[in-house]
């Protein structure tokens, strides 16, 4: 029987046994070892979590990137097939329009064979009558022996009569001379109508001659010129009839004979306006002219008609025409005395012959009329019958005009872009070419220039590559030109090629049609080419219209971010101005914008280019109380005692025509002689030019000229509230600002970053012109009248500027004359115009190269300025441009090496690339023009005692230089920019060393200015990088 104890050790684990055994000590360590192994095993768990972790998250690492690997193949992959739906959509278009073009050119060949059919015709009728011409011409001989055979048997009648009544010698003699002084104008007759025969016979040759080379040569020319041609007539095909009160500036329709058919004017007005402008015209006025000489032969025997009106130096040859008609033409088929004919002129033409007086009195009734729109359109009819309504209806049509076009864009929708309207590759090609290798000999030598170096162009080759090249390589290069005489980083313009690179592609104005039509929803084929208008909410539309608008509108821009049109009211202006300065007063005859008509010559052409008028200096002051007075008659403000004399002739006018409308014409004729009579005197002021003077002495007393205020200039602390008005409107638009690149000067010029008013009467005229350097201009109407704008789009300026040298018969630069082109004549170039009208608060951008002339229709007042847009294409034409003027012997008043340093040192932001890369090709020149003026320095150094100042300026730090402290150093006596290297007098006058040498100016007197060390310019150079 087991004990208690027995059984309790059976119940023992097996190594219980062995643990009980062991020591203290051994289980202590035993624990220890088992702690140990529980924590590295904890360890070696963590270290598997945390691998375990980083491993997923470099997992989800590569699983985002592979995400977003393909999100970015699945965007690729919709553009390309976007890309591919666009092109798709493109050749339709291109197809489309390939077809329409074949359906033209289908046209075109039918258009040609007909016109050959015709001049084939034409070719036969003047052989014709060449074979008419040779047989008169030995009829003509033939009765020229018979009358030379008849002359001697009367010599020996005469002999018989003397002999048999024994007549005094003396009087023998004096029969006899008087025989001899007959035959001798026979003789004289007879050979001068065979050389007219043999002169009509050589034209007739020429005229075949000239159809068959001019038919030779449509055939060579081929479709392109026949594009042309239908182009013109349809812009021909839809002139409408404007009448006014001036004689009409269209070549009246001439008969055979040289006299005009009086029958139906007006019908033959039509005719003229509606015949197409081609080759042919001139084809048909040689055949009038063979016609004309082919009756003249047949009446030879008849009384000649008489011509009414002559052309130029008719009148000089009067007298010896007279005393030729009054000698007797012998002849054996008529006993009775015939009259000796005038030899008609090679090509008819009528001119337009008005005498001042009659020239004045037009004016005086077309500024009449113009009052009495300015009055209707302020007050209206005041009830007035419907005759009277029809009076005034009929006043107002007169001298509306007419085929203005304005396109309103809607907000959202992009003006076409046109790459510079169509310019850039040529901008691109002419400015900043690839770099080319230099030619062993280059045109441009020291030799002929020892004593200056000539002024800094920016057209032509460069001979270093202006992406890679450094500071110092330009300046190295630079220095070979003292030793060569040759220029080793760039060469000389192009004259030909600066002077024809505003000539662009006809397509840009096809796409603005095509859009303008989209827009207005009806055909836009009429004679004007429409002008896009905007509304001043419209901030994507504005940038559209700045890159790629010739000339655009902004409609309402009063309040546009704070722009106040009443800051410019003229109590304002007479207030903040002094009362003892002067203004420039142009002197003009108010007319239609169709006629151009001038006040000195007794005979003149409507439509004559060139512009008569003169420029006279008056007080602002009493300037402006006249302007103020007629203002203050037609908008019923102000003190309307000061204007009592105007308020009783408008209104008592006005008034007389609503209560006797039948007697218009004559209350019209006497408002314009009492406007004319208070007319602004002429003045004799001690600024007005010689010119001028001479001028104003010529003026017949019935003289009609309105006055014309210009440049009043609102700068200075006076005009600050004017100025900060303007300075409201967006940043491309304001004369301040960084939003124009003329602002980088950090000078203020009149007209060009400062504002300036205009005050003009009705009729007052903008002459045509092109601004400074081909800036943008803003033009605002203050009002109250409207302005009447034309303007030729900029790819079409080159092709403008030939037809008015042309038609001045000039060599010189268009720049330098003034003129008042002819809209019709324009269009019958093939030059596209935009006309349109500028209502009150109406602003005008006129955009790069566009050439524009202005005419108001009632009083207003403008203000204006000039902007330089940050880009490609205002700096490239800017800088084109003065190369141009250096061609023609001036210089640019825009300061293009300062601003270009200034924007690049400012740390301006370039977004665009390619006007980057031109600021980095202008910089590369200027380093090089500035290294060989410092060259030419030292030299005059070591010879002369000549000064050089160092700066040593760093950064934009503008400096004031000369005697006015001018921001901009220019020559005071050629105007020519210098920068950097400024000399100067001992007065401080600051002097060009061309003046100095073309003066010559005692050298050893000038010192010169150098703001910038050459190495820190090559620096700035260098940290300019073309990629950003």
């Amino acid at each position: 029987m087991n004990t208690p104890e027995a059984s309790t050790n059976c119940l023992k684990r097996p190594n219980e046994d062995s643990v009980d055994s062991l020591s203290g000590f051994e289980k202590k360590k035993l624990k220890d070892e088992i702690k140990a192994r529980k924590k590295d095993m904890e360890v070696i768990t963590k270290q598997l979590k945390d691998n375990q972790l980083q491993q997923l998250i470099e997992n989800l690492d590569l699983y985002q990137n592979r995400k977003n690997c393909i999100d970015a193949q699945i965007k690729l992959l919709a553009n390309k097939q976007k890309n591919r739906m666009l092109e798709k959509e493109m050749l339709q278009l291109k197809i489309q329009n390939f077809q329409s073009k074949k359906q033209q050119y289908a046209i075109d060949v039918e258009i040609v064979d007909c016109k050959d059919e015709d001049l084939r015709s034409k070719i036969n009728k003047l052989n014709e009558k060449e074979t008419d011409l040779k047989l008169k011409k030995k009829q003509k001989m033939r009765h020229f022996h018979n009358d030379k055979s008849l002359t001697e048997e009367h010599d020996h009648e005469y002999a018989d009569l003397i002999t048999e009544h024994n007549v005094d010698t003396k009087s023998v003699e004096r029969m006899k001379k008087e025989v001899e002084a007959k035959k001798e104008a026979h003789d004289a007759y007879i050979l001068a109508m065979a050389a007219k025969l043999n002169l009509d016979i050589e034209s007739t040759k020429l005229a075949i001659e000239k159809i068959t080379s001019e038919d030779e040569n449509d055939e060579n020319e081929g479709l392109d010129e026949k594009d042309i041609e239908v182009k013109v007539v349809t812009q021909n095909a839809s002139v409408p009839n404007f009448t006014n009160d001036f004689d009409d500036p269209e070549i009246p329709f001439v008969l055979s004979d040289g006299s005009e058919d009086k029958s139906d004017e007006n019908h033959g007005q039509e005719n003229h306006r509606n015949q197409e402008a081609s080759f042919s015209d001139d084809l048909d006025d040689l055949e009038i002219q063979i016609v004309a000489s082919a009756e003249l032969i047949n009446n030879d025997d008849e009384e000649a008609p008489n011509r009414e009106e002559q052309e130029d130096g008719d009148d000089n040859n009067d007298d010896a025409d007279e005393t030729l008609a009054d000698e007797p033409c012998c002849s054996n088929q008529s006993s009775k005395k015939a009259e000796c004919k005038k030899k008609p002129k090679r090509k008819p033409k009528a001119k337009v012959q008005t005498k001042p007086q009659q020239i004045h009195k037009n004016s005086e009734l077309y500024n009449a009329k113009l009052h009495i729109k300015a009055y209707f359109e302020e007050f209206g009819y005041t009830e007035a019958s419907d005759v009277a309504k029809q009076a005034v209806d009929d006043i107002i049509e007169s001298v509306k005009e007419k085929n203005c076009s304005v396109v309103k864009i809607d907000q959202g929708v992009s003006f076409p872009e046109n790459n510079c309207r169509g310019l850039k590759d040529q901008l691109i090609q002419l400015i900043m070419a690839p770099k080319v290798e230099r030619p062993k000999s280059s045109a441009s030598s020291s030799k002929d220039s020892s004593n200056y170096v000539h002024p800094l162009t920016y057209t032509g080759d460069l001979y270093l590559d202006v992406n890679t090249v450094t500071g110092q390589d330009v300046l190295e290069s630079a220095a070979e030109f003292m030793k060569t005489g040759n220029n080793h980083v760039f060469g000389p313009p192009e004259k030909e090629k600066i002077r024809h690179v505003l000539e662009g592609d006809s397509r840009v104005v096809e796409a603005e049609k095509t859009f303008f039509e989209q827009q207005s929803l009806h055909s836009t084929n009429g004679r004007s080419h429409p002008v896009p208008m905007i509304s001043k909410n419209n901030e994507e539309g504005l940038k559209h219209l700045l890159a790629n608008a010739s000339i655009f509108m902004v409609d309402d821009v009063d309040e546009w971010n704070g722009f106040d049109v009443e800051a410019f009211d003229l109590d304002k202006i007479s207030e903040v101005l002094k009362s003892d300065s002067t203004v420039q007063v142009i002197r003009q005859i108010p007319q239609p914008t169709t006629t151009n008509f001038n006040f000195i010559s007794t005979e003149q052409k409507s439509n004559e280019i060139g512009v008569y008028h003169f420029t006279e200096h008056h007080k602002l002051e009493d300037f402006l109380d006249n302007h103020k007075i007629c203002i203050q008659v037609l908008t019923k403000d102000g003190n309307l005692i000061s204007g009592l004399f105007f308020l009783i002739v408008f209104v008592s006018a006005y008034n007389e025509i609503l209560n006797n409308p039948g007697n218009k014409d004559e209350i019209l004729l006497t408002l314009g002689a009492e406007l004319r009579k208070n007319q602004l005197p002429l003045g004799d002021h001690e600024k007005d030019t010689k010119d001028a003077k001479a001028m104003k002495e010529t003026v017949p007393k019935y003289a009609n000229l309105l006055s014309f205020g210009t440049n009043v200039d609102l700068s200075g602390h006076a005009t600050k509230e004017q100025e900060k008005s303007c300075g409201k409107l967006p940043d491309s638009l304001a004369p301040t600002g960084r939003g124009s690149l003329l602002n980088f000067a950090f000078e203020k010029i009149p007209g060009l970053n400062e504002i300036q008013m205009y005050l003009k009467p009705p009729a007052a005229r903008t002459t045509g012109h092109f601004e400074s350097n081909s800036l943008g201009s803003i033009n605002i109407n203050l009002g109250p009248g409207d302005c009447i704008w034309f303007s030729v789009p900029a790819e079409y300026s080159q092709s403008f500027a030939q037809m008015l040298n042309r038609q001045r018969r000039a060599k010189k630069s268009v720049f330098s004359q003034t003129w008042w082109p002819n809209e019709e004549e324009c269009i019958k170039q093939g030059i596209v115009v935009q006309k349109f009208a500028q209502r009150p608060g109406q602003l005008v951008y006129v955009g790069i190269g566009t050439y524009h002339w202005v005419q108001s229709e009632g009083y207003t007042a403008n203000v204006s300025w000039n902007v330089m847009q940050p880009s490609f294409h205002q700096m490239a034409v800017t800088a084109i441009m003065n190369d141009q003027y250096l061609a023609y012997k001036n210089y640019s008043i825009v300061p293009i090496e300062y601003i270009s340093w200034n924007v690049v040192m400012s740390l301006e932001p370039v977004e665009e690339k390619e006007f980057r890369q031109l600021l980095k090709a202008i910089l590369m020149r200027s380093l090089a023009h500035l290294q060989a003026t410092l060259d030419f320095l030292n030299k005059k150094m070591e010879s002369n005692n000549v000064k050089l100042l160092s700066k040593k300026k760093t950064g934009l730090n503008p400096m004031k230089f000369g005697i006015d402290k001018d921001a901009v150093a220019r020559c005071s006596n050629c105007a020519q920019v210098l920068f950097n290297f400024v000399p100067t007098n001992k007065e401080n006058m600051i002097i060009c060393f061309k003046c100095i040498d073309e003066l010559s100016i005692d050298i050893n007197k000038i010192k010169v200015v150098q703001c910038y060390e050459l190495d820190y310019l090559a620096s700035v150079f260098d940290e300019f990088q073309i990629e950003q």
